[in-house]
């Protein structure tokens, strides 16, 4: 069993790419073998320790986060252009009947909004875009703009 834990989605930090695993030593020890040949730099060490620390903050997210999610989900889902893949992140997989590349451009042009397409993974493509669950105004937001555009496909 090997348990892999990221830093970057629970505590928004996207620069910092920091996270752990959890696993028996010796298979610890072989990919100590295997890993990248620079460690993780003070700073990062230093804010990864002060979030793990934080239980205050992670027990907010946990306690805000499930229906957060649920709810923006559901409202995603009513837009008939959009499939949400339900997920337990704070982050949902949405998949799209129109260009992601187009649904993009008219988002960040009309509302100022950029979703974050998902063509690096080339098994999904120009359908699918990936949100993070923010506040409900935030999300609700989105849902208007993505409600309004609908009108106009």
């Amino acid at each position: 069993l090997i348990i892999l834990r990221s830093l970057t989605k629970f505590f928004s930090l996207p620069g910092l790419r920091m996270g752990y695993a959890i696993a028996h030593p010796n298979i610890l020890r072989r990919w100590q073998q295997w890993r990248d040949p620079w460690s993780v730099n003070s700073l990062a060490i230093a804010m990864g320790a002060a979030c793990i620390l934080d239980i205050s903050f992670q027990e907010q997210v946990w306690n805000w986060l499930p229906k957060t999610r649920s709810r923006f989900y559901q409202q995603l889902k009513e837009i008939s252009y959009l499939d949400p893949i339900p997920g337990i992140a704070n982050f949902l997989l949405v998949k799209s009947e129109i260009s992601v590349s187009q649904l993009q451009h008219q988002l960040l042009e009309k509302y100022k909004i950029l979703i974050r397409d998902c063509l690096s993974f080339p098994e999904l493509g120009d359908h699918y875009f990936r949100v993070a669950v923010l506040s409900q105004g935030q999300n609700e937001r989105l849902v208007h703009a993505l409600r309004e555009i609908q009108t106009h496909v």
